[in-house]
């Protein structure tokens, strides 16, 4: 676990890793999900540009131009934004969200450069649903802007509203792919437990999902939480996969994991990309992390285990189809709670 967190800040070159880019009419969960005992598996999404000023619109794709021209191999790996530099973003290109298409290695998010996240000693690939990228800090210019976009001030007035209460609060609590009645006393009991250790960990699962950068070099309460959140995941995640791995040998359905009211720590963390300040609200004010944060969580809502999705075929859309056919009559996804302890 020791690169749950570390990896963000580190240098790395990854031009070679850097094809074309296009826009696509809706955003899409980038892969389907595992559970934490499970191989993670992963593919790449499709493309969207979004301003932050509104929700997500279609749009449709660029006309192909009428004859194919030469273009150094290394452009044709990079995004629109990404063949730019940093410091050469227009204010209205901060704005937009890039997501790589077939080919795209490198691409920008608020004007952020990404690549997709790489593989740690424990995972080589994301697990499925989640998001699958990290910055790309191979250059000062860009190592200098993600280092500029974090504001201890405006970080504590997130962290005092708790959105992590406000993430299990909305949890799914009700099984919606098996029939309580044909689970055991001990698995229904098994679900009891698992719930109870997601209320006691809610906040380290919102952390993994939204892994934001920390300046650790700014000041000490920078750099005791930079300590402090990798040290509470590690021990938080580790302690989970063990919980589930018993509670799995012990008769409790893999496949119950796959609930979406049963939380999963994706295998690789999932980094979110702040705006910069310069991106104003309706109110014409620099968009709070509240504001950003319901953003992002409805753009990619496997950040807050499905909670924000519109529908329960949402929810299971990650899924193999094998699993999606388990899903039960809509009369009777609200009928068996998945915990009786804490509903």
């Amino acid at each position: 676990m020791d690169a749950l967190f570390s990896g963000v800040g580190e240098s790395e070159d990854d031009e070679d890793r850097d094809v074309t880019f296009k826009s696509s009419a809706e955003f899409k969960p980038q892969a389907p999900r595992t559970t934490p005992p499970r191989e993670a598996k992963g593919r790449r999404g499709s493309v969207s540009s979004v301003s932050s000023s509104s929700a997500p619109a279609g749009t449709d794709p660029p006309s192909e131009p009428p004859a194919k021209r030469h273009r150094p191999a290394q452009d044709r790996r990079r995004s629109v934004l990404a063949r730019k530099e940093y410091t050469e973003l227009a204010p209205d290109e901060l704005a937009l969200v890039e997501t790589p298409g077939r080919g795209v290695m490198s691409w920008r998010q608020y004007g952020i450069l990404l690549k997709f996240a790489p593989g740690t000693a424990n995972a080589i690939e994301q697990t499925t649903g989640f998001p699958d990228y990290a910055p790309n800090l191979s250059k000062t210019t860009e190592l200098e802007g993600v280092r500029a976009r974090w504001d201890p001030p405006l970080f504590k007035v997130l962290w005092d509203s708790a959105p992590w209460d406000y993430m299990f609060q909305q949890r799914l609590k009700f099984l919606i792919l098996h029939s309580a009645d044909d689970l055991s006393a001990r698995a229904r009991s098994d679900l009891v437990d698992i719930v109870e250790f997601m209320w006691t960990h809610c906040r380290t699962f919102w952390l993994i999902g939204h892994l934001f950068f920390i300046d650790h070099h700014r000041d000490d309460y920078s750099a005791n939480l930079h300590t402090e959140r990798k040290k509470e995941c590690d021990a938080v995640k580790k302690n989970y996969k063990k919980l589930l791995d018993d509670k799995v040998r012990g008769g409790l359905p893999e496949s119950v994991l796959e609930e979406p009211g049963i939380w999963t720590f994706p295998a690789k963390c999932c980094f979110w990309v702040w705006m910069d300040k310069s991106q104003f609200d309706a109110q014409g004010r620099p968009f709070a992390l509240t504001e950003q944060l319901r953003i992002v969580d409805k753009l990619e809502p496997a950040r807050v285990q499905w909670n924000s999705c519109d529908s329960d075929d949402q929810r299971v859309a990650h899924l193999s189809s094998s699993l999606r056919k388990k899903l039960l009559p809509e009369s009777e996804r609200r009928r068996y709670p998945v915990s009786t302890q804490r509903p």
